[in-house]
């Protein structure tokens, strides 16, 4: 402790925060690439020289693996439509949902980023701020809709949450966010320097604090403070998957990672092997380096000095030659850069996209039933990341309602994420009604299916259109009164034996 309490509390970290840390940073700076990457993640050889690492170093590469398990989740996670009634949400949640950022970014794509983000730490958070001062903060109704105020999200990495409370129940008190500000508002005065700055959210206010140093001493100042008029601390966890530690969650890539290192150390020894085996090594007597006298003495043994050669005593005859590594080496290497590969995508199940041709490995293309039925696979994976999603959406659509004022607010229903990744799509779903109606299925069995129709052909329906659709549902299948082949009318009226042949006609030919 020391005698400035503000100092004490910009160091104050939660209790997980200095064990993850370089986890963290190891996510994100594998997920991101780059050249910055090699370095500090490409090993040294034992007893390999300063210059030959460097130059490995250089030679370095590697296909990003992290990236693209993360980008190929996301792709069939969000392949599926998000279903948001906006029939039945406010005016604000509508406003919100076409503009979520002050980047201008909607809904669909922040989800999407929260979705990458989680994948990659596992747990992030996610600051619904608003635009609105004290003096207009909650909103009326009629404030929000005629755009008095912007409500916005952003999100904050773990590295960035340093510290947070929580009461009995699971409720934030407060957190400490890192903000990185740099100094660049006048061209001519500011310094371009970033400073560190620290805002402290409670449920009834704000501060920012601003790090400086001065006469060679850390000092905090406060430079603002506000009210927080909705009474809750306005950020919302958002788990890859649900996780009841109140710190930390895993990840989609904590372990892919680590295998992905090790592959691109793999991939550099390989590649130093190949540079070995084209340019191999000479083997000369060391009676050779100083053969002769004079000037031609001095100028052979510099030439040879610029080159890397091993020498031996040349008396037993033996002639000069070059030497280059054991060529099995590669093979060895390659099979386990391929088995490396193959476990990453596995431990995901996306086994399936890696092939022949897009893994260098000797695996088979898979045909198209193979990658559906190895789909099925993930697909539990799928519905986990879509169920935290959406309960994240929903939280923070909550508190998007109350900075628009609006306490009572019914959020739970006005979005739903897809629960099933299956490959079906809507003219295979008619299909199976054609057939089931062939097979006369009972009739449950055909109002289920046709239930599972209307959620694909209506997944951003109102509460009104549903309950409509449902209403009618309980009339469907018609009945067919017995010899005449006509379907009964929910009334109980005989229906147009010349309108019924043709429904049947059609279901047979859908059938066919």
């Amino acid at each position: 402790m020391s005698n400035d309490p503000l100092l004490d509390l910009i160091k104050r970290r939660h209790p997980r925060y200095e064990e993850k840390l370089a986890h963290w940073n190891f996510l994100e700076a594998t997920y991101e690439g780059g050249r910055s990457w090699f370095p500090e993640n490409i090993f040294r050889f034992m007893k390999e020289g300063d210059k030959e690492f460097k130059d490995r170093v250089e030679r370095a590469y590697r296909f990003n693996h992290s990236k693209q398990v993360v980008d190929l989740v996301d792709k069939y996670l969000f392949k599926m439509e998000i279903a948001r009634k906006r029939d039945d949400a406010s005016e604000a949640i509508k406003k919100f949902w076409d503009d979520a950022t002050l980047a201008g970014q909607d809904m669909d794509e922040l989800s999407k980023r929260i979705s990458t983000a989680t994948s990659k730490y596992g747990r992030v958070y996610v600051v619904i701020d608003s635009t609105a001062t004290a003096a207009t903060a909650p909103l009326s109704k009629a404030d929000e809709k005629g755009g008095a105020a912007r409500t916005y999200a952003y999100i904050v990495p773990p590295q960035e949450m340093l510290d947070m409370s929580y009461d009995e129940i699971g409720v934030l008190n407060w957190c400490l966010i890192k903000e990185n500000h740099r100094d660049d508002a006048d061209p001519l005065t500011s310094s371009g320097k970033y400073l560190n700055r620290y805002r402290l959210w409670m449920r009834t206010e704000w501060i920012l604090f601003e790090e400086r140093k001065e006469k060679g001493k850390t000092k905090v100042v406060e430079i603002d403070r506000g009210t927080n008029a909705i009474g809750v601390v306005p950020v919302v966890q958002a788990d890859h998957n649900f996780c009841e530690d109140r710190f930390t969650a895993p990840g989609l890539i904590d372990d892919v990672v680590y295998l992905d290192r090790a592959n691109a150390n793999y991939l550099s020894n390989l590649d130093a092997i190949i540079q070995d085996q084209t340019f191999s090594q000479l083997v000369i007597p060391a009676q050779a380096l100083v053969a002769g006298d004079g000037e031609d003495a001095e100028g052979r043994l510099a030439e040879l000095g610029t080159k890397r050669i091993f020498t031996y005593n040349g008396e037993g005859g033996k002639a000069p030659e070059f030497i280059s590594p054991d060529p099995t080496q590669a093979g060895m290497i390659l099979d386990a850069i391929s088995k490396i590969v193959g476990e990453i995508y596995h431990s995901v199940g996306l086994q399936a996209e890696r092939t022949g041709s897009n893994s260098g490995g000797s695996q088979g293309e898979a045909s198209g039933v193979s990658k559906a039925y190895d789909f099925e696979k993930i697909n539990s994976l799928l519905a986990s990341k879509a169920a935290a999603l959406e309960l994240t959406e929903r939280k923070i659509l909550a508190l998007v309602s109350l900075y628009a004022g609006d306490v009572d607010a019914e959020t739970d229903g006005l979005v739903t994420y897809p629960i099933d990744f299956d490959v079906r799509g809507i003219y295979d779903e008619f299909e199976i009604a054609a057939r089931l109606n062939l097979l006369a299925a009972p009739d449950d069995v055909r109002r289920e299916q046709m239930r599972a129709v209307i959620r694909k052909l209506f997944p951003g329906g109102g509460k009104k259109l549903m309950d409509k659709l449902e209403a009618a549902l309980k009339a469907w299948p018609p009945k067919i009164e017995p010899g005449l082949g006509a379907p009964a009318t929910p009334g109980g009226k005989k229906a147009d034996p010349v309108k019924a042949a043709a429904t049947q006609k059609t279901a047979k030919e859908l059938a066919a």
